[in-house]
Formats: structure tokens, sequence, C-alpha cells
């Protein structure tokens, strides 16, 4: 079972002890962080580059897959086009370019590459499982609401070992018509769970993402501690602000101090 340890074992960006300076560059405190929490009934937790530190992976074998379909991109323009989206994304760029529709065999080419990586590349990121429990102690419900594929979502649970702190609450943008930025799958997963969208909080990596949960009239940390952000954790913040999200942070730590405080 691939994990990453609280005392920061496991591959991808640690991020930083302390979270990033918030809107108008105030420095987000604890006590600040804990009062985003005043009246959360749930929160909901996008999977690759929040959960796990999936992204350089899933980015990497991208960028090989579009040049295997005849539609190259360099790594850089594939995390700025594709992070936070749903597989259709990528499939309706190869069809764009070249005329080719690869829906039948897009995934299982690309999770065929992906998930033999997984298997010794993936790891949870750094505190998720502190974090987790905190929720847990604190009654506040969780689940995830993802862009990934049930299939991919499965794969992920298994490999980290994840999945008993999920169970069933695994939403994935297979259940809804239009994926993120559209609200529809933090919609659907609130609906679910029985909770109002005012007393959600969304936990974030991608702009797309926070749009959704902006969108949704939802609460939004935004999250760039994932690998794929690594020595531009600035700048991501930034975009993740711009895209309204209410904090960033760079360390899941810091979202274990303030639920205990």
């Amino acid at each position: 079972m691939a994990t990453k340890n609280n005392d920061g074992n496991g591959s991808g960006n640690d991020g930083g002890s302390k979270p990033l300076p918030g809107i108008d560059d105030v420095p987000l405190t604890t006590a600040s962080i804990a009062r985003l929490f005043d009246g959360c009934k749930i929160v909901l937790f996008d999977c690759d580059g929040v959960l796990v530190d999936s992204e350089p992976i899933s980015l990497a074998t991208l960028v090989d897959v579009l040049d295997h379909f005849g539609a190259p991109l360099t790594l850089e323009e594939v995390a700025e086009r594709f992070t936070g989206r749903s597989s259709s994304a990528p499939i309706d760029h190869i069809r764009a370019l070249t005329g080719q529709d690869v829906g039948a065999q897009f995934k299982p080419f690309f999770y065929q590459k992906l998930f033999a990586r997984y298997e010794t590349e993936l790891f949870s990121i750094r505190n998720i499982d502190a974090v987790l429990d905190a929720l847990k102690q604190r009654a506040i419900a969780f689940c995830i609401s993802s862009s990934s594929s049930v299939e991919r979502l499965e794969k992920t649970m298994r490999v980290t070992g994840l999945g008993p702190w999920f169970e069933d609450r695994i939403y994935s943008a297979d259940f809804v018509r239009n994926g993120k930025p559209a609200p529809d799958l933090f919609l659907h997963a609130c609906a679910d769970m029985g909770h109002a969208p005012a007393s959600t909080i969304v936990i974030e990596d991608s702009v797309a993402g926070v749009k959704a949960a902006v969108a949704a009239g939802m609460k939004c940390i935004g999250f760039v501690g994932g690998g794929h952000y690594a020595g531009q954790e600035e700048i991501a913040a930034n975009r993740l602000y711009d895209a309204g999200a209410d904090i960033v942070i760079s360390d899941m730590a810091v979202l274990v101090a303030a639920l205990g405080s």
C-alpha cells in the first residue's frame, strides 16, 4: 500500500509549513482559517492534487497519450488546459486538431499507462489522513467530488489506502452531465449527502474546480501543495484566488491545526 506519512515520507511536494497570504496579501492565521469552518456541515474533496499527489503522473502520461494520437502539447500546455477537467477535454482537443473521434479508445489507452505508474508512484498528500481524522472528530461529514471517472477513483483509493475513509461517499464527473467548472457535480454530491450548499466547503487545486464551487454557492479552500505546483505555489495561489477561493494553503497541516483549535 502506497501512502505518504505525516513525517513527509513519499514522493511529491511537501509544501510549506505555513498558509499562504490571503486576499490582498493579508496573512492567514489558524484562527482565520478556523472561522471558515463556522457552520460547516460537509467538506467536498477534489481527489487529484488534493487527496493524492497524482497530477504530475497524470499530466506526464497525458503528454505521451496526446502525442500518440497526433495532437501533441507541452507539459505546460497540458497542465494549463486540462488540470481539473474530465477526460472529455483532451478527447475534444484531439478531435479538433486531427479530426479523429477517439472517444472509445482514449480512456483504455490512457488508463493502461496511468495505472501502471500508479502502482509505484502514487502517494496520498502529506497530512491528509490527519485532516480526515480531524473532520471526523468534529462530526463534519466529507466526501470525494472529483472530475475523475469511477474506475480511476477506485484505483486511486485502492493504491493509496484512502478508501476506508470514504467508503461509498465518492462522487465522479461520470454522475453528471456537465463537469467542472459547471457546479453540477458539487451540487449533486451535496444534495445526495443531505446538506445545503451554504454549509459546504470545497477543497480544490484547480481553477475549474474553484469556479465550480463558487458557482455552486459554496466556500472554497484552494490547495497548492501538490507536486504539480512545486516551485510555483504563489503563482498558482493567485490563480485560485482570482477564480474565487476564500483562502489558499500549501500544507494540509494548517487545516489540522485550524480544525483542532
